[in-house]
């Protein structure tokens, strides 16, 4: 018989596994205590992929042999197939236990650690197994995924690096130093290790999914959608890769694109909340409200505490129309990174406080304060004392509307009211509440219970003598003009100036550039523009906001797309036409030309995404026409 088990083992050697099986079996068949050909059955099994059949046979070779080392070592592997981690780790514990410089065992030890998330008993173990193989690159990869479990970054780079300095080219050890780099915030360091690792292994689908993902978190994400699609080329079930495609598509503005994507995530993996919020994110930036909120509903049931979630749902709800469960959803935009400091006050819920000081702080960003401010004589009516807090740049403007409101006005920090420095309860207020929470703790639960109004500001008495008669011209209509406010990623809101000709060439008309700065670009095509006289610009001239209201106040009326420059204009009781994106804030309602925000606004919507062209070709109509 030994001469049939040595013709089955020369056979398994050969990868001739048929025939390794047949003369084992033999052998077995003869002599059903053969070790040696229970224990190679064994290990064929585990590499046919048969783990329970693999364990069963092992553990009858170790039963007979329990001194075994090797035998040992083979158990603890077909354990591990089987999901039984703590079972391996006491077959590789014996092993080492009967061979204490078996580096094997000690590797194939730190590996059933890290597969039961105890990282650090797997660095102890792979520091073991390196000082018997120092020189095993497969070790010092591993050594680092262990030691990155500890988040010790710097120290999960070295081994990676020194894994790559034994073996060049090691694509593995190339993925992970990415992501050791990209938790240490060297972001190009870690694209580089991505790129070096798919070099390496044109197929490797978790490399080219980090890739991408890094990317597009990098603000690449024109490179990061060809990275995704090749994942999914490579892995079409793959979820994850299915969302982050999506999410690198809605970066680009491609939102009809990235729907089937997210779609697809959670077709896949119906419990994936971060792609039910990125479908209903898309929805939203197609106009499709209702869907959106479905999706976000969808999202919430799952994780009830993400907060985009909870806060794009709200802008969802106010956008529709439902003012009651929007605005008290809208206080999640609290709890997002960069919102305002709260002081440690108890929080004003419009309940009379008679001789009491409620704290109010401006939040977000100008065109904000300038639409909600409207709201603070209503809330001095229920209090003793009011006392405003709003940026740097709007306080001279509202101080004639704060002193007939009896309100206090003061300035934020540092000029923003997001800093936390400014987060210090006032000495003798006893209530706070930030400055759009008055709509909810004023009880406004629809759009027609808004304070419409207008003028609701007025322009001081200084700022209207310092600007009297400094609009020169040669036509008796002016109109002033903005069309961008501060430009952010994923911004909408803001025309290209060349697709604002068919205002310009408008008989007739003088226009008041009230963008406060301009680009070289813009500068040079104003100074270049066939009707330049017509086109008066301030820039350089407006300090702050009531500077641009004296002007405002001076014209027949205003063009802007959604800037603070709109809200100004409407708070000031002006004409105004506002040029509104596809997928507009939700403070402008849908598909209505009217807003109760403003009354003597007209909206101007996209008919589709970018198409600005359409919507300044209707406004020159109808200021044409009026």
């Amino acid at each position: 018989m030994d001469t049939v088990f040595a013709r089955g083992f020369a056979a398994h050697r050969d990868g001739r596994l048929t025939e390794a099986e047949r003369d084992y079996q033999a052998a077995l068949a003869a002599e059903p205590s053969h070790v040696d050909a229970l224990h190679l059955l064994g290990v064929l099994r585990h590499q046919q992929g048969q783990h329970a059949e693999a364990a069963e046979l092992v553990r009858r070779a170790v039963d007979l042999r329990p001194a075994d080392a090797g035998l040992q070592l083979n158990l603890g592997n077909a354990l591990k197939a089987l999901g039984r981690i703590d079972d391996a780790i006491e077959r590789f514990r014996n092993a080492l236990h009967l061979e204490p410089g078996f580096s094997l065992a000690q590797y194939n030890l730190g590996n059933a650690y890290a597969a039961a998330g105890r990282h650090e008993d797997a660095a102890d173990a792979f520091e073991k197994a390196l000082r018997l193989q120092p020189l095993d690159a497969a070790t010092w990869n591993n050594f680092g995924n262990a030691l990155l479990g500890m988040r010790r970054y710097e120290e999960g780079a070295k081994a990676f690096s020194r894994a790559l300095q034994i073996r060049p080219g090691h694509a593995g050890a190339h993925n992970n130093l990415g992501m050791a780099l990209n938790s240490l915030g060297d972001t190009h360091g870690a694209i580089e290790q991505f790129r070096a690792a798919v070099a390496v292994e044109p197929n490797y689908v978790a490399a080219h999914f980090n890739l991408g993902n890094l990317l597009d978190a990098a603000g690449h994400p024109h490179e990061a959608v060809p990275v995704l699609q090749k994942v999914l080329r490579m892995q079409p079930q793959f979820a994850p890769a299915h969302f982050g495609l999506g999410h690198a598509l809605a970066a680009i503005g491609s939102h009809e694109a990235a729907l089937p994507q997210f779609e697809r995530a959670v077709g896949l993996d119906p419990k994936y909340g971060v792609a039910w919020l990125g479908l209903g994110n898309a929805h939203l930036a197609l106009g499709a409200h209702k869907p959106a909120l479905r999706a976000f509903d969808q999202a919430l049931r799952l994780d009830p505490g993400l907060v985009a979630a909870n806060l794009n749902r709200a802008l969802t709800l106010l956008a529709l129309g439902d003012y009651t469960r929007g605005l008290a959803a809208y206080e999640w935009r609290l709890r997002t990174p960069g919102s305002i400091t709260m002081p440690s006050l108890p929080r004003w819920n419009g309940e009379p406080l008679p001789r009491r000081t409620l704290q109010i702080r401006a939040e977000q960003g100008f065109g904000d304060t300038l639409q909600f401010v409207r709201f603070v004589p209503f809330a001095a009516k229920l209090v003793g004392q009011i006392v405003l807090e709003v940026q740097p740049e709007l306080v001279a403007l509202l101080e004639p509307a704060a002193h007939a409101a009896g309100v206090s006005l003061k300035s934020t920090a540092n000029g923003s009211a997001k800093n936390p420095a400014n987060a210090a309860p006032l000495a003798d207020a006893d209530a706070f509440s930030p400055l759009l929470s008055l709509p909810q703790a004023l009880g406004v639960s629809n759009a027609d219970k808004v304070p419409a109004r207008t003028p609701y500001l007025v322009v001081p008495a200084a700022y209207r003598k310092k600007w009297r008669g400094s609009l020169g011209g040669q036509s008796k209509r002016k109109l002033g003009i903005a069309w961008s406010g501060r430009i952010q990623p994923g911004e909408t809101r803001s025309a290209p100036l060349g697709m604002l000709e068919p205002l310009f060439r408008l008989e007739g008309i003088d226009w008041i550039v009230l963008q406060p700065t301009l680009s070289d670009e813009e500068r040079s095509l104003l100074d270049t523009h066939p009707r330049a006289r017509f086109i008066q610009r301030l820039e350089g001239k407006l300090e702050d906001f009531a500077d641009t209201a004296a002007i405002v106040d001076r014209l027949d009326g205003v063009v802007s797309v959604d800037t603070a420059v709109a809200h100004l204009s409407g708070a000031l009781g002006k004409p105004l036409w506002l040029m509104l994106p596809f997928a507009a804030d939700w403070r402008w309602g849908i598909d209505t030309a009217s807003t109760p925000w403003y009354p003597k606004a007209r909206l101007f919507r996209q008919p589709k995404p970018g198409a600005w062209d359409d919507v300044v070709a209707r406004v020159a109509s109808e200021i044409s026409a009026s």
